[in-house]
């Protein structure tokens, strides 16, 4: 089924997001008592001649007919045009995660949860083949708990005796990360049993030390309030103290303009995530209204789709009285 690969020239670059993402779907699989040699998907991302870049993945339906894996095509294109419409043009054109990186993405392979490849994996390279050409399989065992144990195979066509057949021959692989995967893998390689992070941990401790500074902040200024309403007589030590604690502290109006600046910039910022959100959600709930009103009110407007201004009067129209 498989053999030693020599020099092919295929140069394969990995990212750390499709194992994390892999290893996450195998979990899913285990906690569910599922059988994780049925966990597959697809992996994403572009080629150019040799070169094998693989950005994402994604997990796809299977059915099992004779031992066999029989790929859901409907499943798969679904799944890519879900995908689309969060990247555009993710069959053809996608854009990159990375802004130096306009190079389009496609589906490069498909991936397994294993050791070694069997006939099984052999027949769904072949159906695989027929999006890609010249798919690469990624296979991960996560029983090894020494160390990540991932293979990459690449097709390779056997004519002996002449009888064609295909195999699946080894390659080296090479791991490309990029910042912010960096920054996602270093929170994921913290995570501690308890089910926090490192990063969690360090924001625990801010949490402490601002609560610890905010009562203490308190303190000095219930002192303050006790002394001028005449509850407590002032302590000439405890007041030079407090007064040499506000001298070395900046004054507030000095930086009051790049104060009010920044405050500005943040709250516009926050408000244009939330108005994106909104109309993200808007788009989706029209959609969603457009198709099903598309169904129930295609013969009374003549079969033909609605959109628009059109849509919202038509169902407006023929809301009950």
């Amino acid at each position: 089924v498989c053999k030693t690969s020599g020099s092919s020239g295929t140069v394969v670059s990995l990212h750390p997001l499709v194992v994390m993402s892999i290893a996450d779907q195998a979990t899913r699989y285990r906690i569910n008592k599922l059988d994780e040699k049925y966990a597959l998907g697809v992996l994403l991302g572009k080629q150019i001649g040799r070169d094998v870049e693989v950005m994402q993945s994604f997990d796809v339906c299977s059915d099992v007919v004779d031992h066999a894996w029989i790929l859901n095509r409907d499943y798969l294109d679904n799944k890519l045009d879900q995908v689309s419409q969060i990247k555009p043009g993710a069959q053809d054109s996608w854009a990159t995660v990375e802004a130096n990186n306009t190079e389009g993405c496609d589906i490069v392979g498909w991936y397994a949860i294993g050791n070694i490849p069997t006939h099984r994996h052999v027949a769904m390279h072949t159906q695989i083949s027929q999006v890609n050409e010249s798919p690469i399989l990624l296979m991960l065992d996560p029983s090894n708990e020494k160390e990540l144990s991932i293979k990459i195979y690449e097709t390779v066509v056997d004519i002996s005796s002449n009888h064609s057949r295909t195999l699946l021959a080894e390659i080296q692989y090479t791991v490309k990360t990029t910042e912010g995967e960096r920054i996602g893998v270093d929170h994921a390689a913290g995570a501690s049993v308890s089910g926090l992070s490192a990063v969690a941990d360090v924001l625990g401790s801010h949490q402490s030390a601002i609560s610890m500074l905010n009562g203490r902040v308190n303190v000095i200024c219930d002192y303050i309030k006790d002394v001028k309403s005449g509850k407590r007589e002032a302590d000439p030590a405890v007041m030079r103290a407090i007064a040499n604690l506000v001298s070395s502290l900046p004054f507030a109006q000095e930086h009051t303009d790049t104060f009010d600046k920044k405050c500005d910039k943040e709250l516009v910022d926050a408000l244009m995530i939330t108005c994106l959100a909104t109309l993200t959600k808007g788009i989706m709930v029209h959609d969603n209204i457009t198709a099903k009103s598309n169904v129930i009110y295609s013969n009374t407007v003549n079969s033909k789709k609605i959109r628009g201004l059109d849509l919202i009067t038509t169902f407006a129209r023929n809301l009950p009285h």
